[in-house]
């Protein structure tokens, strides 16, 4: 910008016509104080401020004439002391209260105000309203200090809820079989009929399969999976329900297609009036030492798969849908059948439930029973206890992930040939 002309007279008339300006127009407040603190000068905003008709009104008076005691000495102090020290006091957030009580803020800058010969005669101040931003931060405060106590909160009760998980995990884990079946009657060499192993892994800290075995004579024994749709805590529950039920339906057990049947129609007396709908698979499979067949009843459950171990191959135990009929939860009567398929010496039938195989690839591409059906083909010749982590590894490496988004459960029983041999027992996953 270029310097104004001088005018000689002139020119202190239009620099008086600026400040004029200036006082009148000014949103900040703008005013001088003598030594004494009183106003000897003020623009408009300060008299509006201050509750009197113009600035006219202000002068020879001081803060003690419109703010309380104890603020109008405050000020006084901070005034003093830039007078004394000849430093400006810059950017103070200033309370303000009135004789009434009510309290608004300032932001205020003060320096020292200084004659022709460098003497200080008193100060020269500029205030800025800042009640709105003041009122704004500490709300914010308000609301920091809130959200603090309530994550503190939130803290415990999520430390209270993992120690609860944590125990509901053990509680869960402590439901599922310690031991496996030992059967009174043995094959000609001695040895017991059958192997078993299991694989168990929950998505969450607790989960919705379950499997347990129940010896049903003493050639006997019924292997049961179930599947609760999802996971987590609902359907751990689910799952401890139907754990209960199961020492209930003991006398049942000798009969697959009868054994569901009672199953469902007890579940849907205990959850019909429970208002989110409830699912689960089940299949309940008995085999016998005295046969070469096992008796089977699935309540849309994935179909189990028979490994061979003399010609190694592995197939579904059946292809015929009509030999699944519907979950469980569903409907109010509903018999399940009972059906029979082959269980020849050193067979092994893998039970499963779907999350082990419903696990897509980065690409987005579904691992999916085929082939599951396709590993387990392969890897037809190991025994039990090597056979489920195998079968683990193939999936993992097929996501790229170590973990399933599903709760995972397997469960095998091996017929063994009438020469004996060693006997295998896998362990939990």
């Amino acid at each position: 910008m270029k310097d104004l002309p001088s005018h000689g007279p002139d020119d202190v008339a239009l620099k008086q016509q600026f400040f004029d300006f200036l006082l009148e127009h000014a949103a900040d407040q703008i005013y001088f104080k003598d030594e004494e603190g009183r106003f000897i000068c003020a623009s408009r905003a300060v008299a509006e401020f201050m509750g009197v008709r113009s600035s006219v009104e202000l002068i020879g008076k001081s803060d003690f004439d419109f703010w309380s005691e104890q603020t109008a000495r405050e000020a006084a102090a901070d005034e003093r002391r830039i007078m004394e020290t000849g430093q400006p006091l810059i950017g103070k957030v200033e309370r303000l209260v009135y004789p009434s009580g009510r309290v608004t803020w300032d932001y205020t800058s003060k320096l020292p105000l200084r004659n022709a010969a460098g003497e200080v005669i008193g100060i020269f101040g500029v205030n800025r309203d800042f009640t709105a931003i003041k009122r704004m931060e500490d709300a914010l405060e308000e609301e920091r200090n809130r959200l603090r106590v309530t994550s503190a909160d939130l803290a415990a009760k999520n430390a209270q809820l993992e120690a609860d998980l944590r125990m509901a995990r053990e509680v869960q884990l402590a439901l599922l079989p310690r031991e496996y079946p030992d059967f009174n009657a043995h094959d000609v060499a001695g040895s017991t009929p059958f192997s078993f192993a299991h694989y168990y892994r929950p998505a969450a800290a607790v989960g919705g399969d379950f499997f347990d075995f129940f010896p049903v004579s003493e050639s006997r024994v019924g292997i049961f999976i179930c599947d609760v749709m999802g996971h987590g805590l609902r359907a751990a529950l689910i799952t401890a329900i139907i754990r209960a039920l199961l020492e209930e339906l003991r006398p049942v057990m000798a009969n697959a297609g009868r054994f569901l049947s009672s199953l469902n129609l007890r579940l849907r007396a205990i959850l019909e009036r429970v208002e989110e709908p409830f699912v689960a698979t089940a299949f309940y499979l008995i085999v016998d030492a005295s046969t070469k067949d096992a008796q089977f009843a699935n309540a849309a459950h994935p179909v189990p798969v028979r490994l061979r171990r003399e010609t190694p191959g592995a197939e579904p135990i059946t292809q015929d849908h009509t030999k699944i009929g519907p979950a469980l939860g569903i409907f109010d009567e509903i018999t399940y059948p009972t059906f029979t398929c082959p269980f020849e010496p050193k067979d092994c039938l893998v039970l499963f439930t779907d999350g082990l195989y419903e696990v897509d690839s980065p690409e987005g591409k579904e691992f999916g029973k085929s082939s599951l059906i396709s590993s387990l083909n392969r890897l037809a010749t190991l025994p039990v206890e090597k056979l489920f982590p195998a079968i683990v590894h193939e999936v993992c490496r097929f996501s790229a992930r170590e973990h399933f988004d599903d709760d995972v459960c397997m469960v095998a029983v091996e017929r063994r040939d009438h020469t004996g041999g060693p006997e295998t027992h896998g362990n939990a996953g």
